[in-house]
């Protein structure tokens, strides 16, 4: 498994990579805090990520501009989308999963991270709806 993590917080990229290498230290792990950053990170790859989870509350190119942008590159359809954020409005959930996402709320612990981790890892969550599937 691989994960390419989008969030503009220091913090919170610390904190999920911590939560990453306590489950898995195999899974790779990568991260970008803009969605311009991402797109670089992406376009050079010639692997990419089996997993994007990715903030919606990013100045610049929010994370909702970032899935619609994925979902219209086809090379991009085999990557699991999983929206992780506090915001959580019904309107961006809809939106979210229209697009063949996954909204996940931020955990509240680390231990609730990391059992969101297993789970992407083990296919409970993240897998893909309808999109390229």
């Amino acid at each position: 498994m691989s994960i390419l993590y989008i969030d503009d917080d220091p913090e919170d990229i610390e904190i999920f990579y911590e939560a990453v290498k306590t489950v898995d230290p195999s899974i790779n792990y990568s991260s970008a805090t803009s969605g311009k950053q991402a797109f670089e990170i992406l376009n050079s790859s010639d692997v990419f990520p089996s997993h994007i989870v990715l903030d919606i509350n990013i100045p610049g190119m929010d994370g909702k501009i970032i899935l619609e942008e994925l979902r219209k590159e086809k090379k991009f359809d085999a990557i699991n989308v999983i929206i992780y954020s506090t915001d959580s409005s019904p309107k961006d959930i809809e939106q979210i999963e229209s697009l063949g996402s996954t909204f996940i709320r931020k955990a509240n612990s680390f231990n609730e991270l990391c059992h969101l981790i297993r789970m992407m890892a083990d296919g409970t969550i993240g897998a893909k709806k309808g999109i390229g599937a």
